[in-house]
């Protein structure tokens, strides 16, 4: 009798599916961007060099009932006040995922519907240098929760505590009546040959501004156009409209577009770039960034720039 449990519990357990189990390891990566660049107002022209970049430390494991573990603090390669830019931590499964640590919002991470060169140096939208951004980033510490991706679709939300903190110098964060709620939702597919994303958000300060944004992407052999909307509360209901197109063929990328106030003080950005990938992990991009307001942007109305980018 004590040998057939015995037998009838070691078929039991063979029967069961095998759960594979990782350790824990750490790895390194991240971004370097080394190149010139020129700005111009029409009066003081300037030459610059760009010395840029990040490292990523990173760690991963799973456990043998399929969770997996995973984290990211980025350390910027140059001294600023927010020298620990973000840093996050999660877990997740069939379930979906949730993540505690800086990592900008729900928001951004379904922001589609405009092209960006390696580092955006240059661009017409949510460039280092230019006009317009969006709206949907500040990378303050938050909860979130992210949905399994479903027939293309997946959604996130996430809470902070305090829509002002600085995630380099806090370990615990509390809120000071700034609350921020943010919440993002996207999907991606294909319809008779056409691929397509879109994707939006919606992002809210306690006693503060409200955001949101949405935006498209439209794409066939090789072509892709883009739209983006975006309705920032931080500028007292300013809102922009980009437009913006690239074209894919090997290893070169061609990309241009164009961002325009709907409201407000009446400017406009514009830029086009080419983008050639050298090798893995290294690209050459040469881009020109134009824009007619010249307050918000350090006192230039044109940037050149030419760079190489190392991911790694």
């Amino acid at each position: 009798m004590r040998r057939f449990c015995l037998l009838t519990s070691l078929l039991s357990t063979a029967a069961l599916p095998a759960m594979a189990a990782d350790p824990i390891t750490a790895s390194i990566g991240g971004f370097s961007g080394i190149g010139l660049i020129y700005q111009n107002n029409g009066s003081d022209p300037e030459l610059g060099v760009i010395a840029d970049g990040e490292i990523h430390f990173k760690f991963k494991g799973t456990s043998d009932n399929g969770l997996t573990f995973d984290g990211q603090v980025e350390l910027e390669s140059f001294g600023t006040g927010d020298t620990i830019d973000e840093y996050w931590a999660r877990v997740s499964g069939s379930w979906g995922a949730i993540l505690v640590g800086a990592d900008d919002s729900a928001a951004d991470k379904f922001v589609v519907g405009f092209f960006e060169p390696p580092a955006t140096y240059v661009g017409y939208m949510a460039s280092e240098q230019g006009i317009f951004d969006t709206s949907s980033g500040g990378d303050i510490p938050v909860i979130r929760y992210t949905t399994p991706t479903i027939a293309g679709f997946s959604a996130a939300v996430d809470w902070g505590p305090d829509a002002g903190a600085d995630p380099g110098n806090q370990q615990i964060t509390f809120g000071d009546e700034n609350q921020r709620y943010s919440f993002g939702a996207g999907w991606s597919g294909e319809l008779f040959g056409v691929e397509i994303e879109i994707g939006g958000g919606y992002m809210d300060e306690e006693n503060g501004p409200e955001s949101w944004m949405a935006g498209g992407l439209l794409g066939y052999e090789g072509f892709t156009f883009g739209v983006y909307y975006d309705e920032d509360g931080l500028e007292g209901d300013f809102s922009s409209l980009s437009v913006g197109l690239q074209y894919e063929t090997g290893p070169w990328t061609l990309a241009g577009g164009w961002s325009t106030a709907l409201d407000g003080d009446d400017y406009n950005s514009w830029a086009v770039w080419v983008k050639y990938a050298l090798a893995p992990g290294v690209t050459l991009t040469l881009g020109y960034e134009g824009n007619d307001d010249e307050a918000r942007t350090g006192g230039f109305d044109t940037s050149v720039a030419a760079y190489a980018y190392f991911l790694f």
